[in-house]
């Protein structure tokens, strides 16, 4: 019989621990490039781009984590903003949310990929989306166009 050792129990961790790294870089690479191709890096080293007066941005999946995300937004010069944060699955498609900022307040909201909100409970901020919902509309489409979601 062979004696486990701690030099063996060592070696397993770090066979584990190897493998684990690996797996999540290729995971999260493989995954996120199409993104990064389409946003390459800024000056400042951020996937950040300004094309046609929308802001794309991509963060990619921080250290071991599988969850990044893709954003694209508007601000007009009435200090008014909508974002669209999309979550890439792992396992394939997508997670949406919205944020709507005006006067000084933000709502947001997720929904599912026919923009139809996931939790109706909130009259309030489905009033919000409803009066927001041409802009979301187009901030989903510019998304598509640049990342190719369907």
């Amino acid at each position: 019989m062979n004696k486990i050792t701690g030099k063996r129990v060592f070696i397993f961790i770090i066979l584990v621990f190897v493998a684990l790294n690996i797996s999540w870089f290729l995971i999260t690479t493989i995954k996120y490039n199409k993104f990064v191709k389409a946003v390459p890096k800024d000056r400042d080293g951020v996937h950040s781009l300004l094309k046609d007066g929308y802001n794309y941005h991509v963060k990619k999946p921080d250290y071991l984590h599988y969850t990044g995300n893709l954003a694209i937004s508007t601000r007009s010069a009435s200090n008014k903003s909508e974002l669209l944060i999309i979550w890439p699955l792992i396992s394939g498609g997508y997670e949406y949310g919205f944020s709507i900022q005006e006067d000084n307040e933000a709502y947001e909201l997720y929904v599912d990929k026919n923009m139809k909100p996931i939790d109706t409970t909130d009259t309030y901020v489905i009033q919000k989306f409803e009066e927001h919902k041409a802009g979301l509309e187009q901030l989903f489409s510019k998304a598509d166009e640049m990342w190719q979601l369907k």
